[in-house]
């Protein structure tokens, strides 16, 4: 328990405790930009194309009390700084956490958004890579509010793995049986893709296209890569926030790509789970501040 003391000095004078709140609410803010910067320059990629739906800045996420809208996630600091603020000013009381002391981040309404892992599993991806997209599927579906689903490309084998779900385990299930073989039908995936997006309705989407190299497959006598520029096409018809996620030594392909379907173009050095988490978290935040409109 705090003493008169401690309780003086850890109050700022002349500021009002929900003003205390607002302030300490302010800083925690900065330093999570500050540390999400870091995180962000800590990996090598470059952004080679921004989508036209990509612009101004992120916006602040406002901690409102809990009564106010429906809660889409709780917000942590915000609750325990709250919580700390009532202990320290109001009558002595041990309880942690009250009701009254709950916060949560809200979005100022617009349908929800899906996310939508397009992953190339054509024999050049077996080995780390296929793993390294595991461990991302893996590490979204546990760290997202927002639903994953899970498309894999592959000679012969092209589908929905996963439907739209926020379930771990059957996340999982589906990840155990994924493998990497044959030849890469990209535009055959992309259209795929596309169709199952644009069935699930009121819901605004955002597409990673996640590729270690070149389209090599297309039905009939069709050019593998016209077939892949052309079912772009489509996502940016359909409305379908794209990202897309390569190799330098494809950049050049990707660029024709990511301008068909005005996605948002990133070039790693490898395919790495974490890095690939980092884009992930950045555009979904550009998402969540340029609502637009439903699929």
């Amino acid at each position: 328990m705090l003493s008169a003391e401690s309780e003086e000095r850890a109050a700022i004078p002349g500021i009002d405790p929900p003003d205390q709140l607002k302030s300490v609410e302010k800083e925690i803010r900065r330093l999570q930009e500050e540390q999400s910067v870091k995180i962000f320059q800590r990996f090598n990629y470059k952004r080679v194309r921004q989508s036209r739906q990509t612009i101004g800045a992120i916006p602040e996420r406002e901690a409102k009390y809990r009564d106010e809208q429906p809660a889409v996630s709780l917000a942590v600091a915000e609750t325990m700084i709250s919580a700390a603020l009532r202990r320290l000013h109001g009558p002595q009381d041990s309880t942690l956490v009250k009701p009254e002391d709950i916060r949560v981040q809200s979005e100022s309404g617009g349908p929800q958004l899906e996310v939508c892992l397009l992953v190339d599993t054509s024999g050049s991806m077996n080995g780390k890579r296929i793993s390294e997209v595991k461990n991302l599927a893996d590490y979204l579906v546990r760290q997202m509010h927002e639903p994953l689903s899970l498309v894999t490309f592959q000679e012969g084998d092209v589908g929905v793995k996963v439907a739209a779900t926020r379930n771990t385990e059957r996340v999982r299930r589906r990840l155990a049986a994924m493998s990497a073989s044959g030849l890469t039908p990209m535009g055959e995936g992309i259209r795929t893709a596309v169709d199952y997006l644009s069935k699930r309705r009121g819901r605004r989407h955002l597409l990673i296209l996640i590729t270690d190299g070149l389209p090599t497959w297309a039905s009939g006598d069709r050019d593998p890569y016209q077939d892949a520029v052309d079912a772009a096409v489509l996502a940016e018809k359909a409305g379908i926030r794209t990202i897309c996620i390569g190799l330098e030594a494809q950049r050049a392909f990707l660029e024709k790509v990511a301008a068909a379907a005005d996605a948002s173009l990133y070039i790693v050095d490898e395919l790495d789970h974490r890095e690939i988490a980092t884009i992930t978290r950045r555009e979904k935040s550009f998402a969540a501040a340029h609502k637009g409109t439903p699929n």
